[in-house]
């Protein structure tokens, strides 16, 4: 059903665009290969307008009536489609297709970067496979299906309240903070072209302390030999081959240069198995924790370093949860960096693994939140989270059914996509952290999952129950304050953590999603804005660092949809709160010993 004409929000939404989208192809969105940590020379992006159709048949249309531009979410202006998904309506996208003469005489594996919610792919009348949940990369080999002229379909599905899957932020109305639905395609689609014999993954472990760059490969067939080169700058800084096996340590060069987000030194790594090639990079750099004046904090390559993280649920006016270009992903964290900011928050959702990349080049720390799922959360058990964090216990079956987590399919769900999700992301060198739960939306079992993470990934921190409903365990005492006081009792063994406060909103015409605002204290212009920010830093912020404080996430980076809570408007254009006056204030933060 396509929202109506007269509907207030979508004719607001219309207005308030990016002047990323602006300017941005609507030919070919998001060319760019989809992931510079594991890049091959060919490869073909899929991206740009396909037949669409919207039914509740499960079979395809004998006629596509309507164009879509992927990779951008029904729901969006982007999309050209711009209309709800109800549970019971079945998407349906055909491309056309013919493949380069460069493709020939190689396996070609088909890749979708990100399909919400259930689908599946067929290719010259041939049902490829299926796919369920919103986060999650997958691919086929398409080789033996392929002709001269190729017909792709996918069918997708999408129930938002399902309490099966992940949904993140997702409402069927959007509310407050709860926004518009993704349904569909909405990442990159492309082709590679391998060889047979090939690398399929690299799992990296840079060691600063030995110099190393240890690597442990996934192969298919028989690559070898195999040959690692890493590079700083243009010198070679490192070479090791393998005959056999699936592991490789290359000794680097010294002086080894460290990443930090002043200094985000990235090595470039070329892998050659065989006639196969494979682009990559790495960083030397530790995350862990130190004392400083007695108190756990934060530790970036063994010195403390406070985390200075604003809070992103990477949403766009005119997209949703997918950035327009490259270009309007590099705009948002140099803007986070430009008020001062060392670390993002990515606030329940994925990036493209561009957006990571560019985190690292640029430097900005990354924590990731896991995507939270279940049924309705139980509105008693968030308001008195807001003032009383209780701590439950997350094993019992009452609290699950407070927090959407009855149903048996919505926890094996969880995980069953939580190793992978993890790997996903585990080569990324600006992730120095993890948040499992995010008040207690779906939580359950954390502590199971809090063994997991650690084993998977012991390098970097964990904070397992952010805001409230703490379990006791993981690297964090973390609180989420809005409507009290900031005050923080020390702690002896876990790193004090505020990774959440702020909200402080101003809403302003013309750069407004809606007539209805969300905020957690409103303000009715930018001077009282600026200043309420300024006096909860100096009165409330700066003096908690002497209390431990080692970590703060403000809320947020930007507007969203009603959420007028934003350092800048929905738009981007304009900077609600000044980025000199709040970056005086973070430097105030920073350890000098």
């Amino acid at each position: 059903m396509a929202f109506s004409k007269g509907d207030l929000r979508i004719e607001l939404e219309a207005m308030i665009t990016t002047e990323f989208w602006e300017s941005a192809s609507k030919d070919m969105p998001l060319p760019e290969h989809p992931n510079p940590q594991f890049q091959r020379d060919l490869f073909l992006s899929l991206n740009g307008l396909w037949d669409f159709e919207i039914n509740q048949d499960e079979l395809p249309p004998s006629e596509y009536t309507r164009q879509i531009l992927v990779p951008f979410a029904v729901e969006t202006l982007a999309s050209g489609i711009q209309e709800t998904v109800s549970a019971k309506d079945v998407l349906h996208y055909r491309k056309r297709f013919s493949l380069p003469f460069s493709f020939a005489s190689k396996r070609v594996l088909l890749h979708f970067e990100a399909v919400d919610q259930i689908c599946s792919v067929t290719l010259n009348g041939r049902l490829l496979g299926t796919h369920a949940g919103g986060y999650l990369p997958f691919s086929f080999d398409i080789t033996d299906d392929l002709a001269e002229e190729n017909e792709l379909i996918v069918t997708v599905k999408d129930d938002v309240e399902s309490d099966v899957y992940p949904r993140g932020k997702q409402a069927k109305k959007g509310h407050g903070i709860w926004y518009t639905p993704t349904s569909g395609i909405y990442q990159t689609v492309w082709l590679e072209a391998v060889h047979e014999d090939r690398v399929e993954s690299i799992s990296m472990h840079p060691d600063p302390k030995t110099a190393t760059l240890s690597l442990d490969f996934s192969l298919q067939g028989n690559p070898y030999p195999l040959n690692v080169r890493l590079f700083d700058g243009e010198t070679l800084a490192g070479e090791a081959t393998i005959k056999e096996g699936n592991h490789i340590d290359v000794p680097v060069a010294l002086p080894l240069r460290l990443w930090s987000p002043e200094e985000p030194n990235l090595y470039r790594i070329e892998i050659a198995a065989k006639e196969d090639r494979v682009h990559s990079y790495c960083a030397f750099r530790t995350f862990g924790k130190a004392f400083w004046h007695g108190h756990p904090v934060f530790a970036l390559n063994g010195k403390p370093y406070f985390l200075k993280g604003v809070l992103d649920q990477g949403y766009a006016p005119e997209s949703g949860l997918t950035p327009v270009s490259e270009e309007a992903m590099v705009h948002d964290i140099r803007l986070a960096k430009e008020y001062g900011f060392n670390m993002i928050r990515k606030h329940i959702k994925v990036e493209p693994m561009r957006w990571y990349a560019l985190c690292d080049s640029l430097g900005i720390i990354v924590f990731q939140d896991f995507i939270n799922g279940g049924g309705p959360y139980s509105l008693y058990l968030m308001g008195l989270g807001t003032f009383l964090s209780p701590k439950w216990d997350d094993k019992t079956a009452s609290f699950q059914r407070r927090v959407g987590r009855k149903n048996p399919a919505s926890r094996e769900e969880f995980r069953k996509e939580f190793i992978p999700f993890i790997r996903r992301f585990q080569n990324v060198p600006s992730l120095a952290g993890w948040t499992i739960f995010n008040e207690a939306w779906g939580q359950f079992d954390s502590d199971q999952f809090l063994a997991i993470l650690r084993q998977e990934d012991p390098t970097r921190l964990i904070d397992q129950n952010s805001g409230w409903c703490d379990q006791g365990n993981g690297d964090f005492d973390s609180h989420h304050i809005y409507f009290r006081k900031v005050r923080l009792r020390p702690s002896t063994k876990r790193i004090l953590s505020l990774s959440e406060f702020g909200g402080f909103s101003l809403s302003l015409k013309d750069h407004s999603w809606s007539k209805r605002v969300f905020g957690y204290k409103r303000f009715r212009d930018i001077s009282s804005l600026n200043s309420a920010i300024e006096k909860l830093f100096d009165k409330e912020i700066i003096p908690a660092k002497e209390q431990g404080l080692s970590l703060i996430v403000y809320t947020q980076l930007t507007d969203v949809e009603e959420e007028t809570n934003g350092l800048v408007t929905y738009d981007r254009k304009v900077q609600k709160v000044d980025p000199m006056r709040l970056n005086l204030k973070m430097k105030e933060l920073d350890y000098h010993d």
